[in-house]
């Protein structure tokens, strides 16, 4: 009988202390403006895809006039127009619980503006929505790379064509012919 009062016990302290506890384990509501990447990383030239996704937790209806994207350390005035920048328009209302999603493309430039940059996502309505920083990461390749892995492919080249020297010398020095000693005739 005692054991089952230490049983017992046990059970209401352990369902006291998940009462306790329960409200301090709760869901965070999805934030109001979500920007992330389809990779990590970029190289010089590579398309990438930017999601944009916008969830109304506002409590009431709001209308986007247009989503304005910024890509900091990429922005340059190249053939009579800015690059760097877009305009989505969207012209459209959203009720409570709604979800706007938006994928861009942008692709990385091959000149030196080619670095990791911030960007900057602003959304134009009629409430105030704060947005995230989002950054794209540039890998940035070592100087002189096309001829560090053309030398070693030489010198891969070269080791093989060696070996195959030195094989054929050892196998034709193992393969001397023999001397074989005829007697000669004796005139008589």
């Amino acid at each position: 009988m005692r054991r089952l009062n230490r049983k017992m016990f046990v059970f209401i302290i352990m369902i006291a202390l998940m009462l306790l506890l329960g409200p301090l384990v709760k869901a965070q509501q999805p934030q109001t403006v979500t920007v992330w990447t389809d990779r990590s990383v970029y190289a010089p030239g590579q398309t990438g895809t930017l999601h944009i996704v916008f969830y109304n937790n506002k409590g009431q209806t709001v209308t986007i006039d247009d989503i304005s994207i910024s890509f900091v350390s990429w922005k340059a005035y190249i053939s009579d127009r800015w690059e760097g920048n877009q305009t989505i328009e969207v012209d459209d209302a959203f009720k409570e619980g709604k979800i706007l999603q938006n994928d861009i493309t942008f692709t990385v430039p091959t000149d030196g503006r080619a670095v990791p940059t911030a960007v900057e996502v602003e959304i134009h309505a009629d409430v105030s929505v704060s947005t995230p920083e989002c950054e794209i990461y540039v890998s940035q390749t070592p100087l002189y790379w096309e001829q560090i892995l053309t030398l070693l492919t030489i010198l891969i080249v070269l080791l093989i064509v060696c070996t195959i020297i030195v094989a054929a010398t050892i196998f034709l020095s193992a393969r001397r012919p023999q001397v074989t000693w005829k007697p000669t005739e004796k005139p008589e």
